[in-house]
């Protein structure tokens, strides 16, 4: 539920159970006080009444805009400089941006994060077989895959012509476990076969993971790109995660 919606909501219920009461009580005490007095407490009270009501209503109707114009304004629109053309992800300006910008309050929130880092299978020789218009659409669909794993607080970027980075946030407990997980989904998600107007078209990839504390964002990023070496060395489908002896 809207914060600034429910409040103004509560606040016009509220200066209308407070006029109803006060009109209740201004009856009661004409009718008790006969005569001019009875008159007379009526004739000051009533426009003390609709002062009150009239503030409130007006303070109600003010709240009521000023939620509907932050509803309004959206979020707040990302840099260009940050953004890749191509694929819409982050470019490592905008990557690195995140780093200094989040990675303090996921401190705070007691985070850790998560990154893999994946390239496509021969990418030469795939621009070179392909063009680059169908090229392009293959990095695209690439970049749509590799942004399934960011979660919720997460971040994708494109790192180098065919190299992306997925960053996740997870418990600290849970980080290595994640890592593997992820890694292995990211490696079989890579492999799968995308449908162009041409043809079915296999790319498949490598996968390199590493995890750790948030403020440590671009060394983490690092470990996982010497990761992605190792496993682009056992070949296609490969996954390394920094850390751990084995690699599958």
């Amino acid at each position: 539920m809207d914060t600034t919606i429910f409040k103004a909501g509560s606040l016009t219920a509220v200066s209308a159970l407070a006029m109803a009461l006060v009109i209740a009580l201004v009856s009661g005490l004409t009718t008790l006080l006969a005569g001019w007095s009875g008159l007379l407490i009526g004739a000051v009270v009533a426009p003390v009444i609709c002062v009150v009501w009239l503030s409130v209503s007006r303070a109600a109707g003010l709240r009521r805009r000023a939620g509907k114009a932050s509803q309004a304004s959206g979020p707040a629109v990302i840099a260009a400089d940050r953004i890749d053309e191509l694929t819409g992800l982050a470019n490592m300006n905008g990557l690195n941006a995140w780093f200094q910008e989040k990675s303090q309050r996921l401190v705070e929130d007691k985070k850790s994060i998560v990154i893999l880092a994946a390239d496509l299978a021969n990418y030469a020789q795939l621009l070179q077989a392909r063009g680059l218009e169908q090229t392009n659409t293959i990095l695209r669909e690439a970049a749509k895959r590799v942004s399934s794993f960011i979660g919720e607080d997460g971040i994708a970027a494109r790192t180098e012509g065919d190299e992306f980075a997925a960053i996740a946030t997870v418990v600290p407990n849970h980080a290595l476990e994640v890592a593997v997980e992820q890694a292995g989904k990211m490696a079989e998600m890579l492999q799968r076969p995308i449908e162009m107007a041409s043809g079915i078209v296999w790319i498949g990839g490598s996968v390199g993971a590493a995890t750790g504390s948030p403020l440590e964002g671009p060394a983490i990023l690092e470990r996982a790109r010497q990761a992605l070496k190792r496993a682009k060395k056992i070949g296609k489908g490969h996954y390394v995660v920094d850390g751990l002896n084995e690699s599958k």
